[in-house]
This record gives C-alpha cells, sequence and structure tokens, in this order.
C-alpha cells in the first residue's frame, strides 16, 4: 500500500532538553522525607551530584547551616560559590525574594544587587510567581502590572532572565499582556507551566480520567510561539506531568526534591535523592528519542550570553 508510514519526523523531539534541579525549596523539610538536603551544605552537595547526572540548571534555595530558608545575600553567594568551585558551568536560577518589607524592585533588590556584583555567573535566571497575590502562606507579595514590570526591568538591567511561572490561564494572559505584547520582556521570554503542587491547584488533582493532564496541555498549547517553553511537574503526578511535557516537546524541564517528595504517583517509596530524579529523567528522555542538553547548549536555548551581554554593555 503506498503513502503507508510516511509521515516525516516530529521536529520537536529534535530539539535538545534541558533539566533544571530544584534540590530544596523555602518550605521543604524532614517530617516530608527524612532524606531531604537541609543544610547548606547538603544543599551544596545534592546540587553537584544533580550536575553530575544531567542537570544543567540548578534552582537555588538558600539555606543556613542550621536548615532554615534564608533570604541573605551572603549565603546565597557562599552556596553559588561552593557549587561554581565544582561545577563552573552550571546555570544559576535563584530565588532573589529577599526583602518582605517591600514590594516590586524592591522585594528583589537587596539579592539581585550583590549576587550581580559578585559576577555574572552568580545569578543568571530568575523565577516569577504571575499570580494576583501570595507567594506562601509566611510571605504576602502584591503582585501588579506596574509592580512586576519594574521586577522585569530590573533583573534584565542585571543580566538576568526572568523565568515566568504560569498555573492558569490568567497567569498566561497577565503574562503575554502586561511584558510580552508591550516588549518589557526581551525575547524569546522564559515562560514554565507549574503543574501538581505548591499550591497551584489546577493541574493538582491525582485525575483518573486525564483532566489534570488536558489542562497542562491546553496551557502548554496556548503559549505564545517565540518563547522557551518549560514544565515544572511536582508532587504526586511529578514523573507523570514531566514525561508529558517532554513528550510535548517543551524545552526545560525542572526536577527535585523541593517538587517531589513520592517517587511514583501510586506508590509510596518516597524519592532518595534529586540526582535519583535526575537520572530518571535522562533515561526516559533518551529513550523517547531526546537528547539532554550540555550547560553550554542550555545557555544558548535560554539566550543567556545575549542577555548578560546586553546588562553588561548597558552598565559600561
Amino acid at each position: 500500500m503506498t503513502g503507508l508510514h510516511t509521515e516525516q519526523p516530529i521536529r520537536a523531539m529534535r530539539n535538545k532538553l534541558i533539566i533544571n534541579v530544584a534540590p530544596t525549596g523555602s518550605f521543604t523539610n524532614r517530617e516530608q522525607n527524612p532524606l531531604q538536603p537541609y543544610t547548606m551544605a547538603e544543599n551544596v552537595k545534592a546540587a553537584i551530584e544533580a550536575y553530575r547526572a544531567g542537570a544543567s540548571v540548578w534552582h537555588v534555595h538558600p539555606r543556613e547551616d542550621n536548615g532554615l530558608p534564608s533570604t541573605d545575600p551572603k549565603v546565597a553567594k557562599e552556596t553559588i560559590s561552593r557549587v561554581l568551585d565544582v561545577c563552573p558551568d552550571i546555570i544559576t536560577s535563584v530565588i532573589t525574594y529577599s526583602d518582605f518589607s517591600a514590594q516590586g524592585a524592591g522585594l528583589i533588590k537587596p539579592m539581585v544587587d550583590y549576587l550581580a556584583h559578585a559576577g555574572p555567573a552568580y545569578c543568571q535566571t530568575c523565577p516569577i510567581v504571575i499570580r494576583p497575590s501570595s507567594i506562601s502562606d509566611a510571605y504576602t507579595t502584591v503582585v501588579t502590572r506596574n509592580s512586576i514590570t519594574g521586577v522585569v526591568q530590573y533583573l534584565q538591567d542585571h543580566g538576568i532572565r526572568p523565568e515566568f511561572q504560569c498555573d492558569a490561564y490568567f497567569s498566561q494572559k497577565n503574562i503575554e499582556e502586561w511584558l510580552i505584547k508591550p516588549g518589557v520582556a526581551r525575547a524569546p521570554a522564559l515562560m514554565n507551566m507549574m503543574a501538581g503542587f505548591h499550591g497551584y491547584t489546577f493541574s493538582s488533582p491525582i485525575s483518573e480520567n486525564g483532566a489534570c493532564y488536558n489542562y497542562v496541555a491546553t496551557i502548554l498549547d496556548s503559549m505564545p510561539t517565540n518563547i522557551v517553553r518549560g514544565l515544572c511537574g511536582g508532587g504526586r503526578n511529578w514523573l507523570n506531568f514531566t514525561v508529558f511535557g517532554i513528550m510535548m516537546g517543551v524545552d526545560i524541564v525542572r526536577v527535585g526534591m523541593e517538587d517531589s517528595v513520592y517517587l511514583y504517583a501510586d506508590k509510596n517509596e518516597k524519592v532518595k535523592s534529586n540526582a535519583q530524579l535526575v537520572e530518571i529523567i535522562v533515561r526516559i528522555a533518551e529513550l523517547l528519542g531526546r537528547e539532554i542538553a550540555t550547560p553550554a547548549e542550555a545557555r544558548q536555548i535560554l539566550h543567556l550570553d545575549a542577555a548578560a551581554d546586553k546588562a553588561h554593555r548597558k552598565a559600561a
């Protein structure tokens, strides 16, 4: 029969896949998983092991030596320095919230200024939550068009690429209308679909009929075309969501013990290490035909060098 199996290769599956590791969040603790990295030294060790397993990007949440979350720029710098000593080409994606008495750019200014002065390797991208208010129960930020515009401009002026965290249609619409269409966010913007964790309830249900996957798919499909697309899967469905994103051709996936306690959706087996999660995704991606991006390739995909060079020229 003529015409059988004549379809062309799927180009999205040819794209190199970036793996971002999130070893520890601000509030994850050992009550959830006794193996959770907690102290600064454990955080550093986890990042290095994940890098060696195939992660090019490190989602940085600083911790004090006693394991408490830290907003101290000096603690962040020391943590990052320890990792850069071993992994000089790792891409740092830093949570820069540091002054919760302020809003807008003031919220991030102490951390951004300190890390930018340390050098461009210390903060290369920065996740930003685009929701009306609240990033946690402990801290509240008010997100308006003016406040988020100020944050984005401040980051970009310092050579840092904003990562726009999107968990729902209204989040995506705000990113597109406030930041992308007016040209505030430099193209291509970085947009991450957040699924299944951290209070992102729209895609969190452990669905038996696939409704949560449909929601993730429609968010990813309706994102602007000229962007770098990412997916951060977490909770019980972290593996399912991540594989789903890989098959949909996203450019970057985030995995780690900040986002996941259990290895599988239907079992209570807990994650043993961040490197374990990276190794799983490397293996699955390769079986699906997607090669893993090196740090140098990830830097090109994320347009990091261009962002830093523009900021340096402006400063000069």
